[in-house]
């Protein structure tokens, strides 16, 4: 198996099971370590053998990503670095630094959900939310019903007036 075959293996088996830029990062490490061996005087085959294969890099990198609280949410560095570029074998930098050539806006930002304290921010939000909705429906329906509680006199006997003078026209 060549560096290109690693490479590629370790790409296929780590998509949809980490974010984009664990990935890269992996990718960009290992693609530096075989270089640097090679550079060494190993054989690249050998190194690779070494290693002891793309399946089991990829499963130590994702029991990685998984255990750690803090791990890259895949936003701010998604695409920032250079891309792996299956036919050369190698990194080249995209041209604007985003994947697909799409732009992003520099005043978007993106909250990462995967931390607890984030989660617990937003859910207190969320309640506080339908808490000062709930206040202001039953505060209008609360003030209507004062309201008509002491109006309901005055327009029993304005019915009663109406009634004995008929309408006028």
């Amino acid at each position: 198996m060549n560096r290109l075959e690693f490479l590629q293996g370790l790409k296929a088996e780590l998509e949809g099971r980490v974010p984009h830029s664990i990935i890269q990062e992996n990718l960009r490490y290992y693609d530096s370590y075989i270089s640097d061996e090679a550079a060494k005087g190993q054989a690249e085959e050998d190194v690779i053998e070494s290693l002891g294969g793309p399946k089991i890099i990829a499963r130590t990198i994702v029991d990685a990503a998984l255990d750690t609280e803090d791990r890259p949410d895949g936003f701010e560095t998604f695409g920032s670095g250079p891309a792996f570029d299956e036919a050369q074998g190698s990194y080249t930098q995209r041209e604007n630094g985003t994947p697909h050539g799409r732009q992003t806006d520099p005043h978007v930002h993106y909250v990462d959900f995967s931390k607890w304290y984030v989660r617990l921010i937003a859910g207190l939000v969320v309640l506080l939310v339908i808490f000062l909705i709930m206040t202001v429906f039953f505060g209008i329906m609360g003030l209507a019903g004062w309201i008509l509680s002491y109006i309901w006199p005055i327009l029993l006997i304005m019915m009663v007036v109406w009634m004995f003078r008929g309408p006028h026209r």
